[in-house]
């Protein structure tokens, strides 16, 4: 469904990948993108689709998942607004490696892939901030499998809450703001866990003041959570 892109525009100026262009050139991208609106569970990638584009989240979120051996949807990332995925793929060439869907009723912008390595070659500001990008999103991958690795229930939790805090925490004087709401759905889909293992864990944890859920639904997490072996 294709919507009116100058709504989002601002959107993509704000994107850190591009945050170093100047106006003239970032004018000359944008007249490139297209952009479309995706209803909720709609599929934008599938896995071992061909990609010949990168993705920008304009509005809402999307989430990155694999189908294990028996059938169960392991959630290996969320992509929110401002962040974008599919360029790996079109780094190597190679089938997508995860199926992409929105996770709410979401506006993507379509980035080709004449334009995204146009983009590589004229700018090195750009290039860098791919980089580090790239970087941050292998250190997740490596850290999702260590976490898939552990058989027990408490610390494959532990280990998703370190991820999620050293990605959307931020430090206060009680210990660490994890601004990124979750449902105990998602933490189960996250760590291959069944929603009432999640649950026990979650419940305790809040009666021992480990982690607390706020009125704005942000989960404050105590450092003491993190004192695990």
């Amino acid at each position: 469904m294709e919507v009116n892109f100058a709504a989002y525009a601002d959107s993509l100026r704000s994107i850190p990948l591009f945050s170093t262009l100047q106006a003239e050139e970032l004018n000359q991208i944008i007249k490139t993108i297209n952009v479309r609106r995706i209803l909720k569970g709609g599929v934008i990638i599938s896995w071992e689709d061909a990609n010949n584009f990168m993705y920008i989240v304009l509005d809402g979120s999307v989430k990155v998942t694999q189908l294990t051996e028996d059938g169960k949807e392991i959630l290996l990332a969320s992509r929110e607004t401002g962040e974008f995925f599919g360029e790996m793929s079109l780094i190597d060439g190679k089938t997508a490696s995860a199926t992409v869907s929105a996770q709410e009723d979401s506006v993507v912008g379509i980035i080709s892939k004449s334009t995204f390595f146009s983009m590589l070659r004229s700018n090195e500001k750009v290039f860098g901030s791919l980089l580090q990008t790239l970087c941050s999103k292998i250190r997740a991958s490596t850290e999702t499998i260590q976490l898939l690795n552990h058989n027990r229930v408490s610390q494959r939790l532990r280990l998703l809450f370190k991820s999620l805090a050293s990605e959307y925490g931020q430090e206060t004087e009680s210990g660490i703001l994890l601004k990124h709401k979750l449902t105990n759905q998602e933490i189960a889909d996250r760590t291959g866990l069944s929603r009432q293992k999640v649950s026990t864990v979650i419940n305790e944890w809040k009666r021992e003041r480990l982690i607390i859920t706020g009125d704005d639904k942000y989960i404050h997490i105590s450092h003491e959570l993190f004192n695990f072996s």
